[in-house]
C-alpha cells in the first residue's frame, strides 16, 4: 500500500470512457464518505482532481509531549462515470488503491504527487548525504524516540525510543547513529528539560526532535494604545483635579515574547534538518515553566527566521545556526 504526501498537491485522475459526459469524485477519509465531487467531461478527456487540501483538513498533528503518528487512511475512494451530466444515468465505477495520508511534502525537483515507500524500514529523518547513514545529535544523558517506519510496527509509523546511554538503535536492521554532546561547559541540564528543545514537523509529516546547544535568549516586547481622559471634579462646587490621577490612560495593553537558539556545531550532513525546521508550519518549544526550573512546559511557537544559508565545512568550517522563534500567543491571555 503506497504512502502519499498531502502537503504538496496531490491528483487524482480518470480518463472519460465511451458515451460518459460526467465523472463523480467519492473521497473516503478513514473509511467515511467526506467529499462528493462532480465534473462534467467529454469522452476521452482526461479528467483531474486535487485532494491534499480536503485530506490535510483531517489531519490534526498535535504535540503535548507525547509522539503519536498522524495520518488518515483513504481506502474506497473511486470515480464514478455517468452517462449523462451531473452525475445522470448509467454509471461505471472505477475504485483507487488504498493509501495511507501523511502531511509530507515533496520538493519541486521531486515531481508530482510524491510518495513514501512504506515497503522500506527506515527512520522518518533526513538522511546525511555525505556519511551516508541516519544521525541524530542529542545532549548526553538525554532519551528520546525518533519517527521510523517498519520494524516493530509490522510496516505501518511508530516514534522508537532510544536511552539515555544509547550511541546507536537499530530495531529493524536500519542502524540510527546518536551522536552525544557534552553540554556540561554550557551548564546545561537537558536531563531536566532546562533548556530549550525544539520539536518541528518534518517533511515527512512527522515530529521530529532537534536540540540548540549554545546560547539562547529571550525577549518581551509590549505594545499599547492611549487616550485622554477627563479628571475635573465639580462634586465640591469648584473645579478640581488630582495631580496623582493620569490623563493619559493606557488600554489595549499587549506583550509577545521570543526566543533566539544558536544551534552549537553541527556536521555539514544536519543541514536538512535546519532546513525543514524553517519550512514548518508546526513547531513547539520546551522551555522550563518559570515556576519550577525542574519541570518543563512545551509551548507553540513560529519561525521568525526567513531564511538560512547552507553552510558548508569548507566554507564555514565550523556550521552553526542561529534562529528566531516568536510565541504563538499573546503573553497576556486575552483568550475569550
Amino acid at each position: 500500500m503506497a504512502n502519499i504526501f498531502v502537503g504538496s498537491p496531490r491528483f487524482e485522475s480518470t480518463t472519460m470512457g465511451t458515451g460518459k459526459n460526467s465523472v463523480l469524485l467519492e473521497l473516503y477519509i478513514d473509511n467515511v464518505l467526506r467529499y462528493s465531487i462532480i465534473k462534467n467531461a467529454t469522452q476521452g478527456t482526461v479528467v483531474t482532481f486535487e485532494i491534499s487540501e480536503l485530506v490535510r483538513d483531517y489531519i490534526n498533528i498535535v504535540f503535548t509531549g507525547t509522539y503519536v503518528p498522524q495520518t488518515v487512511f483513504l481506502g474506497g475512494t473511486r470515480f464514478k462515470q455517468y452517462t449523462g451530466q451531473n452525475g445522470t444515468g448509467n454509471a461505471s465505477v472505477f475504485t483507487l488503491p488504498s493509501v495511507t495520508a501523511l502531511n509530507g511534502y515533496g520538493t519541486f525537483m521531486e515531481g508530482v504527487n510524491p510518495e513514501y515507500n512504506q515497503n522500506v524500514n527506515q527512520w522518518l529523518i533526513s538522511k546525511d548525504p555525505i556519511k551516508n547513514g541516519y544521525y541524530i545529535y542529542v545532549p548526553e544523558g538525554q532519551s528520546g524516540v525518533v519517527p521510523a517506519s517498519g520494524g516493530y510496527t509490522g510496516n505501518n509509523f511508530a516514534y522508537e525510543a532510544y536511552g539515555s546511554n544509547d550511541t546507536s538503535i537499530s530495531p529493524f536492521g536500519t542502524t540510527l547513529n546518536i551522536v552525544r554532546i557534552n553540554c556540561s561547559r554550557y551548564t546545561r541540564d537537558f536531563s531536566n528539560s532546562r533548556d530549550p528543545k525544539i520539536t518541528f514537523v518534518n517533511k515527512y509529516g512527522f515530529l521530529q526532535d532537534l536540540f540548540f546547544f549554545l546560547k539562547s535568549v529571550k525577549t518581551i516586547t509590549s505594545t499599547k494604545e492611549t487616550f485622554n481622559s477627563n479628571t475635573i471634579n465639580t462634586s465640591s462646587g469648584s473645579a478640581t483635579y488630582s495631580v496623582t490621577a493620569p490623563t493619559k490612560t493606557v488600554f489595549n495593553k499587549s506583550a509577545n515574547q521570543k526566543i533566539v537558539l544558536n544551534s552549537g556545531y553541527y556536521p555539514e550532513g544536519a543541514n536538512d534538518f535546519f532546513e525543514q525546521l524553517l519550512l514548518s508550519k508546526q513547531i513547539w518549544l520546551t522551555q522550563p515553566k518559570p515556576s519550577s526550573l525542574a519541570n518543563a512546559e512545551i509551548v507553540p511557537v513560529i519561525i521568525s527566521t526567513s531564511s538560512m544559508t547552507y553552510k558548508t565545512s569548507l566554507n564555514e568550517k565550523l556550521i552553526e545556526y542561529t534562529m528566531e522563534f516568536d510565541m504563538a500567543f499573546d503573553y497576556i491571555n486575552n483568550v475569550r
